[in-house]
């Protein structure tokens, strides 16, 4: 069997969108001149920008559903030109995906915030059940306003990811942010992680639980805004991964652009790109030499907002990922169309 499963088998999560409340950075000055603002976390890499309405000051509880279908053209990641697994039967398939999002403030001051945050993920395939993601997070987050441009954000979040019904993988990750308010707009974010996941074996990958170990991450994100109606985002990450054997030890290096434009009609328009290069430390016996991948990753949303709290999104995803094992070599396309509604 192919060792098919990695790192992209949580794309679908992203095409969701987890949405955490904990900071925004807005394009409006006036509410009222500008009823909608495009909120972009700056800091974190999961997220993507929406519309918001302004919350009352003295909201505390935030609450967001989204539901939808998707089709994709290499859901169980199949390398390129090989045939698909005995057993599985095809690699392309449709999914019904929900995702609740809901995030709590306890305690709220002039100089900081707690923050909990929840999120559930599920995909149900049309055809191919075992690949079902079934992902629970919840993360507190605690930030401090330093000064009145520094903020600093400390969180934890614990991760659990079924697969079909089988245990995937559970992960603890923690780490500080630091996010500058450079004025007329920027933002400069520095995120520091550590994650600690146990992978468990399942019977499409019997040797997942060999990616067991320690992740160690930074990224640099920059916020700039063009205008009242337009933002760029820009980020550099790197990442080192220790795992149970060298063959999933290695060094990351991402790459990442994005950028969101209010048009006519209340509606968003946000495109993302990434490259991501990474280099792994252990020998391949069927290339006698060491893997390296280069992973392309583009994203296109464009999302109708109306009556202040529903919106429906289009949104498509590119990946290709070029690798000199085989085994890693692919290429796939999400599309779909979204419904969510926000509290």
């Amino acid at each position: 069997m192919n060792h098919f499963i990695n790192r992209y088998l949580l794309c679908p999560a992203l095409l969701i969108s987890l949405f955490f409340f904990s900071s925004s950075a807005a394009l409006a000055d006036d509410s009222a001149q500008q009823p909608w603002m495009i909120s972009a976390q700056p800091f974190g890499l999961l997220s993507m920008p929406e519309l918001v309405k302004p919350s009352p000051p003295d909201k505390r509880l935030f609450l967001k559903i989204t539901t939808g279908y998707q089709y994709d053209t290499n859901a169980i990641l199949n390398a390129q030109g090989a045939p698909v697994p005995e057993g599985i039967g095809k690699k392309d398939d449709s999914r019904l995906v929900l995702n609740l999002s809901g995030s709590y403030v306890p305690l709220k001051g002039a100089q900081g915030d707690l923050t909990i945050n929840y999120a559930f993920f599920q995909s149900l395939h049309a055809d191919l059940d075992d690949f079902n993601l079934t992902q629970n997070l919840a993360e507190l987050a605690g930030r401090y306003k330093i000064d009145g441009n520094v903020t600093l954000r400390y969180s934890a979040v614990f991760q659990h990811l079924l697969l079909g019904t089988n245990l995937f993988d559970y992960a603890l990750m923690t780490g500080p942010s630091v996010i500058i308010a450079e004025g007329h707009g920027q933002y400069t974010a520095v995120d520091l992680r550590y994650r600690s996941t146990e992978y468990r074996n399942v019977s499409i990958f019997k040797t997942n639980a060999d990616r067991t170990g320690s992740n160690y991450s930074g990224a640099l994100i920059h916020t700039m805004t063009l205008s009242s109606a337009a933002l760029v985002r820009v980020g550099y990450a790197i990442d080192q991964d220790d795992a149970r054997t060298t063959l999933w030890d290695g060094t990351g290096h991402r790459g990442s652009v994005e950028g969101s434009l209010i048009l006519p009609k209340d509606t968003l328009l946000d495109v993302y790109g990434e490259y991501y290069r990474k280099d792994y430390d252990g020998i391949y016996k069927s290339i006698g030499g060491q893997r390296a991948d280069n992973s392309w990753s583009t994203v296109v949303t464009l999302t109708t907002y109306f009556e202040q709290k529903y919106g429906v999104s289009l949104r498509a995803l590119y990946n290709r990922n070029i690798s000199n094992v085989p085994a890693f070599d692919m290429a796939r396309v999400i599309a779909g169309i979204l419904f969510d509604v926000r509290f």
